[in-house]
């Protein structure tokens, strides 16, 4: 995770300082009309207050990349809980900074900068609740799919080793539940049970999911 991080904050670093230094619009080339050469074209005009906004949020991303990419090369701070806080931080004025400066720099209508808005923050709460929603899905497939645990054991499958311990938990409450109901059936002269593969089921043997039954 860490090397994916240092591989975004550079690439939205290079973004921002190509963006700084060629702005939308470009520059005026001549001393001509009123213009002087090196302007850039946004700044004159009725768009002015446009230009303000694509250059002070395209320069705050541009800073933040560098903090963010500074972070993560110091593996001192990289362990502490202070620096994990300040890098979410960091994190959240570079992205809300990108698409400040995505808004102001592509458009000049107010109804599309809007969209925009309203896309960026539908995707991001969609993003949030996958990253809840994520986990209990990853546990339910590897879980109900013998053939993948054995590679994500293996470390063959992009799985956290949490992840691989709450399934192994799991699948041995399973294994000493299935004995003990063996050994109640055949006490019983009764035919083994037959447990039906739902999505429900692997929650049954879960720690995390009975730890928050319980309180």
């Amino acid at each position: 995770m860490r090397g994916w991080l240092i591989v975004l904050a550079t690439l939205a670093a290079g973004v921002t300082y190509q963006a700084g230094l060629n702005p939308p619009g470009g520059f005026w080339q001549e001393n001509k009309d009123g213009h002087e050469a090196g302007i850039p074209v946004l700044r004159d005009g009725r768009f002015e207050r446009r230009y303000l906004t694509f250059f002070y949020c395209n320069a705050t991303a541009f800073a933040t990349s560098l903090v963010i990419i500074m972070l993560l090369l110091n593996e001192r701070v990289y362990k502490s809980e202070a620096k994990v806080v300040a890098l979410t931080l960091t994190t959240m004025v570079d992205l809300m900074s990108l698409v400040g400066a995505y808004i102001a720099g592509s458009t000049r209508d107010m109804p599309n900068s809007i969209y925009i808005i309203v896309l960026t923050c539908v995707l991001f709460l969609a993003t949030i609740y996958m990253s809840r929603v994520l986990p209990d899905l990853c546990f339910i497939v590897l879980f109900m799919a013998p053939p993948l645990f054995w590679l994500a054991k293996r470390g063959w499958l992009p799985v956290t080793g949490h992840m691989r311990e709450r399934v192994r938990m799991a699948k041995e409450r399973e294994k000493d539940e299935e004995e003990i109901q063996r050994a109640v059936d055949k006490a019983s002269g009764r035919k083994s049970r037959c447990y039906c593969c739902s999505c429900g089921r692997p929650f049954k043997y879960d720690k995390e999911e009975r730890g928050q039954e319980a309180a």
